[in-house]
This record gives structure tokens, sequence and C-alpha cells, in this order.
């Protein structure tokens, strides 16, 4: 067993500073506690580059740490709300050892000579630290020993149960969904003297509870897939518990979670099995919780929720042909958003372009451009705008609120000129997507790129495409969405006096009505170019 002298080769010299960022004399020497029941959480530092590393090629360094933060932020609140009606358990929580050395053993070392790349990065820990210690500013901060994630979760529960705690509950920060009940079910079960073990989806788990009776023996056996296998030690995520941090370690042959189960049901001991979850760990996990979080409350007032919708790229996707100055138009009003956006021209031919912004070649044909278009690009989000509009300020906040709400929304439309006649148009084409759930291209559709996809895009129909898409969607059940903010469209569609316009809105809901009967869309395509 761990000693409380062994688990660091020395004790770090007292000091103002170092007392007051680690609290490492308290942690490493605290007296034992009346509880008799632990909770153990396992993270690194927040620190840019350094957490969350397999999805830094998709968010970057500074992205990759917001998303850890954000779930340290959910978990902080979780731990509040247990902690309300649970006082007894007490929440250790154990940081990565690496960071800890770069703190603790350079920071305080008023010898060594630091170049100005390390001064940075160790203030960075300490300020990453005290983040942490406002989240949790009665959790006891331990620094995390052992040669890989196996041997430092083993290393956590002898440090809890030499400090006298019958029962720990191990657990990572990246785990959203983790509720108030999931705590009480855990800590309610480990005093009828029950282990516990979560699955995640990726074959490692999220959470191990074990009884302090466990034999030692035992427990090494529970935390022996870290062992070296075929002459090679495996280097293991830090942040999370029973999971490789590579995709190459990932590819190996042992079950985690099968291999500690099944080593837990040797103990002897009764083992509760807790709810399959999905932690965000790599890529496909934000897509994943992207699609989840217009259908989930819970998600969507989470900071991991917000975090996500926030990172999302938004691709705009403009389909054109034959535009003049309405083109010129749109790329200035574009211009401010070429940093924040990715911006696409689907150009259908007989366009030109000041040649700042990525122009798709394709076949003319509203939707065959925007498919086209929606290949090319890259972002999260796509967002189908067309040429005559003026959006409005902020639109690209608007967009991500209204996803995290309805998986595919819109904008309200308002024409220019401004007319009673148009006015009443506006109001009937808003209130269709509520009434109705049909959207108009005219209005600025954006959706995830996932679900665009699953759509099948838009349909390869010379009329009537986007109408159409919006049926698709209504056939699957998919709730829609519409934007407070107005975006602003030409009615050069609508030309000619007052009586002329109706006829025209009159003459447009009878080829949509035919379009429903099943006639067939081509005669109605050449109807329509009439009409116009």
């Amino acid at each position: 067993m761990l000693t409380k002298v062994n688990k660091m080769s020395k004790a770090p010299t007292a000091s103002p500073v170092e007392n007051k960022i680690l609290h490492a004399p308290k942690a490493l020497f605290a007296k034992p506690q009346t509880s008799k029941q632990a909770l153990i959480l396992f993270t690194r530092l927040p620190i840019a580059g350094k957490t969350k590393t397999r999805l830094i090629p998709y968010l970057g360094k500074k992205g990759a740490r917001d998303i850890h933060l954000a779930l340290l932020q959910d978990f902080a609140k979780l731990y509040w709300n247990f902690h309300r009606k649970e006082k007894e358990v007490k929440l250790f929580l154990f940081f990565s050892s690496a960071t800890a050395n770069e703190i603790v053993e350079g920071a305080f070392d008023s010898g060594k000579k630091e170049s100005n790349k390390e001064q940075e990065g160790r203030n960075e820990g300490i300020a990453e630290m005290k983040i942490l210690r406002k989240l949790f500013p009665d959790a006891e901060f331990v620094p995390q020993e052992g040669e890989d994630i196996f041997r430092k979760m083993e290393n956590a529960f002898l440090y809890t149960f030499q400090e006298g705690y019958s029962f720990s509950y191990l657990v990572g920060a990246d785990i959203p969904f983790l509720s108030v009940d999931s705590f009480y079910k855990v800590f309610s079960e480990g005093r009828k003297g029950k282990n516990a073990l979560g699955e995640s989806l990726d074959g490692g788990y999220y959470g191990i509870g074990l009884q302090s009776r466990v034999e030692k023996s035992d427990l090494d056996k529970i935390f022996s897939p870290g062992k070296k296998r075929n002459g090679r030690k495996e280097n293991m995520e830090q942040n999370s518990t029973g999971k490789p941090e590579s995709a190459e370690t990932e590819k190996q042959e042992v079950d985690f979670f099968e291999y500690t189960k099944t080593a837990l049901y040797a103990t002897g001991l009764p083992l509760l099995l807790l709810k399959k979850r999905r932690d965000i760990d790599e890529k496909e996990d934000i897509i994943a919780y992207r699609q989840l979080i217009p259908y989930n409350k819970a998600l969507q007032s989470s900071y991991i929720g917000k975090e996500i919708l926030r990172q999302s790229k938004i691709s705009i996707i403009i389909p054109c042909y034959k535009e003049g100055d309405t083109l010129s138009n749109m790329e200035e009003q574009l211009r401010p958003y070429k940093k924040q956006a990715e911006i696409l021209f689907a150009d259908g031919g007989e366009n030109h372009f000041s040649g700042e912004y990525k122009v798709v070649p394709c076949p003319k044909g509203r939707a065959k451009q925007m498919n086209s278009a929606a290949k090319e690009a890259s972002g999260d989000i796509l967002f189908f705008l067309h040429c005559d509009s003026i959006l409005p300020k902020g639109f690209l906040e608007e967009i991500r609120e209204a996803l995290r709400k309805t998986p595919v929304a819109c904008f309200g439309i308002r024409f220019k000129p401004f007319s009673p006649l148009m006015t009443i148009c506006s109001f009937i084409s808003n209130h269709r997507v509520y009434d109705r759930k049909v959207m108009f291209g005219d209005q600025g559709i954006f959706l995830g790129r996932e679900l665009f996809f699953e759509m099948g895009g838009f349909p390869d129909i010379p009329l009537m495409e986007d109408y159409q898409f919006s049926l698709n969607l209504k056939s699957r059940g998919i709730p829609m969405g519409l934007c407070k903010k107005r975006l602003i469209t030409s009615e050069r569609r609508f030309s000619g006096s007052f009586f002329h316009k109706l006829l025209i809105m009159w003459k447009m809901n009878r080829l949509r009505a035919r379009y429903r009967k099943g006639e067939e869309i081509d005669a109605l395509a050449k109807e329509y170019r009439d009409i116009r």
C-alpha cells in the first residue's frame, strides 16, 4: 500500500504561493476524514495543447481546451447539486502528474533558469489551476502518479483507502449526462457493499467504484491492462478513464470494459453495472452530441452543449446564375464575415466574381448548385442563402441559437421595397414554417451537415427543390425552427402592379398545389418561367 510519505518523492517546500495555488500540504498529508465515501475526479488541467489532444486536429488547441473546460464546468455544477444533499461524500481531484511536475517542480525552484517559453507555460498552468480551484473550492487536489492511466487510477484508490474511505467512485470529467440521480445510485449501492462500473461507448469505461476491502492482489488485476504488452508500454490518456490516448493504441486487442468487469466479478463482491454512455474524445463524439442538442433540454442548457455550438463552423452557400450588381452587393455584404465563416458561391454560369471567395463551378440548376457546393463545404452547419438577400446583424449567432432548439431552421423574411401587400406575403411565409412545416429558400435554410446529407440533399428537380426538401423533413418528423431576426429579400419575382403581384402569388400557389397532386415538374417549371 502507498504511504503518505512516498506518494511524492518529497513534500514540496511550503510557500505562500504554493499553498495558495495547490494546497499541496493538505492534499498530501490530510488527516483521516469522517466521511467514508469518496468521489474521485480524474482530469488534466485545462491547458491548450495538453488536453483533449485527439480533438486538436479538428478544433485546434484552444478549441479542444475550451471543450474540456466546459465539461469541467458541467461537472462542477453536477457535483454541487449532489453535494447539497450528500455532504459526507468527499471530492478528490486527481490531476495529471506531468502537468503537476511542470507547475510544482519548475514553478518554485528559485535557482532554476527558465526560458521565456517555459515561464509562459508555467504561468498558464498556474492560471488554469486557479480556475479549477474556483470550480472545486472544497476539493482535495492530488497529483496523479503512475506509469500509465491504470496505475494512476490504482494509486488514486489506494490514496483514498489509506485515508479511511470505505468506498470510492472514480469518474472522468468528459461524460455529458452524468446526473445527481446516477451519483445517488452509485453511492447508495456503495454503502451496501457493491462495486460499480460504467461502460463508455468506445469500449472503455467512464466510471469505476471500489470497496476498500478489495484485496490488493485483486486491485492489481483490475488495473492490469495498463501494463506492458508485447514488449511495448502503452501511452494512455490521463483525462479519461479506462481507454488509450492514440488511435494506434485503440486498435489493441484488449476490451477494457469486459476485462475490468470480469476482474470485478472475480473479487466476489456484487457489481453495479451503470448505464452505457458516450464520452467526448473524438470528432465523432462532437458530431453526435451536436446532432443531439436540439432534442435534449439538459444538453441545450449545459456548458458543453453551448460550447459545441459556439465552435461549430458555418459554411454559407450562395447559388448564383447571371447575377450582376446583386452578386457584387452580396460579396460586399459578406466581406466582414470572411474569417468567421466559410463562404462558397455555387456558380451556375455567367457570373463575374471578385476573386476573394471560393467559387464552385457546377451545372445550372439551383438544386444541383447547392448540392455541389455542399459537398465542397467543410462546415459543421450549412447555410443556404439566395444572392438577393440582405442578412440581419448577428446572423451567425442567430443560426447557432436556432440550432440549439431545432435541427433545421430558417430566418423570417421581409421584402424590399416594403409595401402592405408584401408585408402580408412575408407574414404568411413566416407563419407557414409553424403552420405547415414548410420553408422556402429565400428565407435562408440552415441545418447540420450530417442531417443534410442524410436527407439526400436538395431533390434534383428544376423547381420547388426547397419545397420538396421541407416535405421530406416533415415526413421524417424533423422539427423546424424560425429565427426571430428577419432576412430581407428582393421582390424581383413579384414585378408589376398590385393586382399583377396578386396574380403571380395565386399562380405560384396553384403550381404548388398541382405539384402535390403529382403533375410533371418539368411542365410546371416551364409555366413558372412564364409567370416570372
